[in-house]
């Protein structure tokens, strides 16, 4: 596998630990330049066939956090959110969607806390369309929440979104132009949302919610548990399983979904496990951990049918990151080592795979995150074998 890293932002950091771990709030961070315009990671991607371009969104404190890269080129280009932003828009979290007519829904997570919720209005829905290069502002669907991951179906023309930190999900009419809360998903305990929600061949939307135990001082063994929203019917189904454990004390929170060409929605958690569920028939099937890390949030299918998977393996006493990359075939149950997402030429490797999407046929981009002591890379990994 030929790796590298590719860098929007260069700035290294020798002081989270020190000066900034349980110390620091955000305030204090956008007052630091390295930080306000150094600390940045891609957090979601989407890859356009059509343009042969990646689109990328960041965490960034400046607000900047909507970007384009060009394989052929091999460079980056600012696509302007500044522009339509306020300061409490600091990061596309799990929330690029492509539309049928090439545009694209982006939607804005948050990094304030909780003292200036009467000052930041709520996360912005905006649709950015390519070719004009402009933005157009469809809302704030849930006053004062902030939106984690939104997902389309195309078909109703309408995005369910996912709010933090009162975790709502909400449906917006793209058709109508309104938007309602159509449950609440979490509970004081834990973040109980999955890292992204999808939409099934039947237009049924799956998720996870989190059981409330009020009543006792310890989670319960099964504290996050698939649903179903059927807009059809405007109905929940609220099942009292979730993803398999990989330990005892797995909480079971998904990192990825993802529905693939056999229908079956495919699940890579928080614990490093990876598994599949029949939205039909509610049958869960686990796959083990494949991956030696934890974080499977790197989890796609490419045109070759197989899934790759990427996580977060931290790092090495030097301080490079462990990711690696891997292939499970579905007909098979087969997994295969790729090999270590590293760039020889930096000597440093990927230590937290945030997304993975399939570029051109082969070619695979991995978003780094949270990345403590330098800028978060992107990191281009094309499979030879």
């Amino acid at each position: 596998m030929e790796v590298t890293a590719f860098a929007i932002r260069e700035q290294r950091f020798d002081d989270w630990e020190r000066k900034l771990t349980g110390r620091w709030s955000i305030e204090d961070m956008r007052a630091d330049d390295r930080y306000r315009n150094g600390w940045l990671s891609f957090d979601c991607l989407a890859w356009d066939d059509a343009r042969q371009t990646l689109f990328a969104g960041l965490t960034l404190i400046s607000t900047d956090i909507f970007w384009a890269f060009d394989p052929a080129t091999e460079s980056f280009t600012s696509l302007g959110f500044p522009d339509i932003a306020d300061q409490y828009d600091a990061k596309l979290h799990r929330s690029i969607e492509r539309d049928s007519d090439g545009t694209y829904l982006i939607a804005t997570a948050l990094l304030h806390d909780m003292d200036q919720q009467f000052k930041a209005p709520g996360g912005k829905l905006v649709r950015y369309d390519p070719e004009t290069r402009t933005y157009e502002l469809l809302g704030r669907p849930v006053p004062r929440q902030y939106i984690q991951s939104i997902c389309l179906d195309r078909t109703r023309r309408v995005v369910y979104g996912f709010t933090y930190p009162a975790e709502c999900m909400f449906a917006y009419d793209l058709a109508r132009g309104t938007s309602r809360i159509l449950a609440y998903l979490g509970n004081a305990r834990l973040i109980a949302q999955s890292h992204n929600a999808v939409v099934d061949p039947q237009g049924r939307v799956w998720g996870t919610w989190g059981e409330n135990r009020a009543y006792e001082y310890e989670i319960g063994p099964k504290p996050i548990r698939f649903f179903c929203y059927d807009p059809a019917t405007d109905t929940f189904e609220w099942f009292d399983f979730g993803p398999p454990k990989t330990w005892p004390g797995d909480t079971g929170a998904i990192d990825h979904m993802l529905v693939g060409t056999d229908g079956l929605i495919y699940i890579g958690t928080v614990a490093g496990g990876l598994s599949c569920l029949n939205p039909l028939t509610h049958e869960l099937k686990s796959f083990g951990k494949p991956y030696p890390g934890t974080r499977l949030a790197g989890l796609v299918q490419a045109r070759d049918g197989a899934l790759y998977g990427a996580g977060n393996a931290g790092l090495d006493a030097a301080g490079r990151g462990t990711s690696r990359l891997f292939r499970f075939d579905p007909a098979t149950g087969g997994t295969t080592d790729l090999g270590p997402i590293f760039d020889p030429q930096r000597d440093d490797g990927a230590g937290r795979v945030h997304m993975l999407v399939e570029g051109e046929p082969g070619v695979f981009y991995a978003g780094e995150n949270d990345n403590h002591y330098r800028s978060s890379y992107l990191w281009r990994c094309r499979v030879t074998e």
